[in-house]
C-alpha cells in the first residue's frame, strides 16, 4: 500500500511538472510580449484614430473605444501608419472585427524605404495601391485573407516572390472580434489568433526598424471595413 502511494505521489509530481512545462511553453508561444522585457505602449482610441491615413477611405472613433476604418468609392486600399518608428523587436496585440466578408486585413511591421533607412517616404500622389508596399521594406502579415482565396501568410518585401510561411487554413470571418498578435523578435516572426499560433518562422537576415501599418482592402468590387480596439505595441 505504501509503495502504491509513493507511485501515486511520483505520478502527481510528474504531472505537475508537465503542466508547468506546458504552461511555460504556451506563455512563450503566444502572449510573448509579456515574457520578453519589452516596453508596452497602450494606443488609445484617440491616438489610433489620428494615425496617418493613406488611400481613399475614412477613419473615425466610434462607440465603446473602437476605431472604425473603411474604404469608400474609388479605393485601391487604405492604411493607417504609426507616427513612431519601432526599432528591431516589436509585437502588436489588438482586437479586430471585419465588417464585410470581402475585407482583407494586413499588418505590416518594419515598414521603411529600401536600404538602411528606417524612415518611410510616401509620395504625395499615393493612391493606396499595393505596389508601393511591394517595392519597399516590410513584413507583410495578411491574417484575414480568405477573400483573396489565400490563407494567412507573411511576406518579406521588397519584391517577395513567395511567402516566408503560410497557414494551412483560414481562421477569421466577418462580424466577430478576434484577438490578434503579430510579432518580430530577433528574426522570429509569428502570428496568433485567439491565443493559438497560426504560424511562426525565422528570418535569418531580419529587417531592422520601421513603422507599423494596418492595411485594409476589399475584393471583387466589394468594399472593406473593420473595427479595431485595445491596441498594445510592445517594443524595445
Amino acid at each position: 500500500m505504501k509503495l502504491k502511494l509513493n507511485k501515486m505521489n511520483m505520478n502527481k509530481k510528474k504531472l505537475f511538472g508537465l503542466l508547468i512545462f506546458i504552461s511555460f511553453s504556451i506563455g512563450y508561444s503566444y502572449g510573448q510580449s509579456k515574457n520578453m522585457n519589452l516596453k508596452r505602449d497602450t494606443i488609445s482610441q484617440s491616438e489610433l484614430s489620428k494615425w496617418k491615413l493613406l488611400g481613399i477611405g475614412e477613419v473615425s472613433s466610434t462607440l465603446n473605444k473602437q476605431v472604425a476604418l473603411k474604404e469608400v468609392d474609388g479605393s485601391k486600399g487604405i492604411m493607417l501608419i504609426s507616427p513612431n518608428i519601432y526599432k528591431n523587436d516589436v509585437i502588436l496585440n489588438f482586437k479586430v472585427m471585419a465588417l464585410t466578408p470581402a475585407s482583407v486585413i494586413v499588418i505590416m511591421l518594419s515598414a521603411s524605404d529600401e536600404g538602411e533607412s528606417d524612415e518611410l517616404t510616401i509620395p504625395n500622389n499615393y493612391d493606396g495601391s499595393i505596389g508601393f508596399w511591394e517595392n519597399n521594406e516590410n513584413y507583410f502579415f495578411a491574417f484575414k485573407n480568405a477573400p483573396h482565396n489565400v490563407t494567412p501568410l507573411v511576406r518579406k518585401n521588397p519584391r517577395a516572390k513567395k511567402p516566408l510561411i503560410a497557414a494551412k487554413e483560414n481562421h477569421m470571418v466577418a462580424g466577430v472580434y478576434y484577438e490578434i498578435e503579430v510579432g518580430k523578435k530577433q528574426g522570429k516572426l509569428w502570428l496568433s489568433i485567439d491565443g493559438k499560433i497560426i504560424f511562426e518562422t525565422i528570418d535569418t537576415n531580419p529587417l531592422a526598424g520601421g513603422h507599423v501599418a494596418l492595411r485594409l482592402r476589399g475584393t471583387a468590387g466589394f468594399s472593406a471595413g473593420c473595427l479595431i480596439k485595445d491596441l498594445i505595441i510592445s517594443s524595445k
